[in-house]
């Protein structure tokens, strides 16, 4: 009985895969379209951005606003897909695209995200750090180029740490996981999401994983995976909140961009008209108030300012 329900799951999540393949397909060139269309549209992405969901939005640090003012450009593409009936669909790209600006020399920056199993069960997403070249003050206060730096030592064939082996000994290991353990998580720069990079799961291992899966599901009466809970991060991880970050920016704000644009405007448009109904009434009543002797009214200032502002 349990053996057959776990067919019939392991079919439906087989029958998830293939719509996402597909739908994707299917969408892609509408994408390719928006993005054309949203080149004549000034500040899009920065307003987008200004209405990014909480996982997104609790993410960015006030010091990172200046930058993502000059955000042209977001595009997300499930970079495995071959066709609508082969390739990886859960694994995704994401670039940004940004105009010439005075806080680094990048105009575009790629991270991509590769999706993994593990033998004990867990699956997610894994990436590899990316570096900014900055020009001037580094928002993430030298992280990202320390997380970059281990993972250069770590595919130095020399250091033999490649699959894990002897990472604590590594000088490189050991400046990160003090730099990360010193610094609160809450204050974090957004940009640090590019040295996220997760489990160290190869794609060796991930698809040896992904077939013992399939042979254990196939067979009646065969070994039922582990049910456990997601293994911790590696202490050198340095944006743990990684995968969140990107599940949000391709499930959510990218797919919803103009959904978010179009609020944010019908939002400001409101708030317009009602300071300007606001304004003609503080008028009439700092001049009644001037008449009695009494001083003018003041507004009250943002407590936050507003990435598309």
């Amino acid at each position: 009985m349990y053996d057959t329900l776990a067919c019939i799951e392991s079919q439906l999540a087989a029958i998830e895969l293939d719509y996402l393949r597909r739908t994707y397909v299917a969408l892609r060139p509408k994408f390719l379209e928006r993005a054309t269309a949203i080149t004549v549209i000034p500040d899009f992405w920065s307003t987008v951005i200004d209405e990014a969901p909480a996982e997104i939005d609790q993410r960015i640090q006030p010091r990172d606003i200046p930058a993502l003012k000059c955000l042209t450009g977001l595009d997300v593409e499930r970079f495995e897909v071959r066709d609508a009936d082969s390739g990886e669909p859960r694994s995704i790209k994401i670039t940004l695209t940004f105009k010439p600006n005075e806080w680094f020399f990048d105009t575009k920056v790629e991270k991509r995200y590769y999706w993994r199993m593990s033998e004990k069960g867990w699956s997610g997403l894994v990436s590899k750090p990316v570096k900014i070249r900055w020009k001037q003050k580094d928002l993430t206060d030298g992280l990202l180029d320390l997380a970059v730096n281990l993972w250069k030592k770590e595919l130095d064939r020399e250091t033999n740490v490649r699959e894990g082996r002897d990472l604590e000994s590594l000088e490189e290991y050991q400046v990160l996981v003090d730099k990360v353990q010193r610094t609160p998580q809450d204050a974090i720069s957004f940009f640090a999401f590019l040295g996220f990079r997760g489990h160290r799961i190869s794609a060796e291992e991930s698809a040896a994983a992904m077939e013992n899966a399939q042979s254990n599901v196939e067979v009646p009466g065969g070994p039922e995976r582990p049910n456990e809970d997601p293994p911790p991060l590696p202490d050198s991880e340095m944006y743990p909140h990684g995968e969140d970050v990107a599940v949000a920016l391709c499930e959510d704000l990218y797919p919803g961009a103009t959904h978010y644009f179009t609020t944010a405007k019908q939002r400001d448009a409101k708030v317009s008209d009602q300071e300007l109904v606001s304004d003609v009434s503080n008028s009439d009543d700092s001049l009644n108030a001037n008449a009695f002797g009494h001083g003018e009214h003041q507004r009250r200032p943002n407590k936050k300012a507003k990435i598309s502002a």
